[in-house]
């Protein structure tokens, strides 16, 4: 998990894998990149884990050529 947080680089690979990634491997994704305690804050508000593998699902069944840049 900390080779996705530790470099710009690393973080850019992480973005990439969340985005480009098939929509059924969203919680696989997950669980590779995060505990399960982790939660993100979105538009102010706080989304679970569920949640968050939820809307990693949505935006990869949306966009299959997606390239983030960080």
């Amino acid at each position: 998990m900390s080779d996705y947080s530790s470099t710009r680089e690393g973080f850019q690979r992480a973005m990439e894998w969340c985005l480009q990634g098939e929509p059924g491997q969203a919680k696989e994704f997950v669980q590779s990149t995060s505990t399960d305690s982790f939660y993100q804050i979105l538009n102010g508000e706080r989304r679970n884990y569920e949640e968050y593998i939820k809307g990693i699902h949505e935006v990869r069944a949306m966009a299959n050529d997606f390239k983030p840049v960080v």
